[in-house]
């Protein structure tokens, strides 16, 4: 009985744990469609009536995280790390049949963000908004 209550102490923090890595954040501090001047060129055409395939979708950023044709990746924990200015979030990624954690530094630089992957060893890239539909 002793052991039955030691496993069942374990497991339950472990379920527990389990729930709350699949709950979903969404990011206050995007406002809006957010891509890299190509991404967002991509999203122009398309809107204006180009057809959509794997190689012309847009990979787009907005509050429910980042999308595109083959996957996208999810916000599950965001932490504000400079008030207004940088974030730290928590993601799970997929493609296809890939599903994997990411960890994501966002940091505001005027009306865009630098976007930083951690073990991205090209560095950060430029997400602008991009409200395609709105001329933006």
């Amino acid at each position: 009985m002793r052991a039955l209550v030691i496993v069942l102490s374990l497991v339950v923090p472990i379920g527990a744990w389990a729930t709350a890595a699949v709950a979903k954040e969404r990011a206050a501090f995007l406002d809006g469609q957010y891509a890299t001047a190509a991404q967002c060129e991509k999203l122009r055409k398309i809107e204006a009536g180009g057809k959509e395939t794997v190689s012309t979708a847009p990979e787009l950023l907005d509050a429910d995280g980042f999308r595109g044709w083959e996957g996208g990746c999810e916000f599950t924990k965001i932490f504000e790390h400079e008030p207004g200015q940088s974030w730290l979030a928590f993601m799970v990624c997929s493609e296809g049949m890939s599903v994997n954690a990411a960890t994501y530094v966002f940091v505001k630089d005027g009306d865009a963000f630098e976007v930083h992957r951690s073990g991205e060893e090209q560095g950060p890239e430029l997400y602008t908004r991009c409200d395609a539909k709105k001329g933006k």
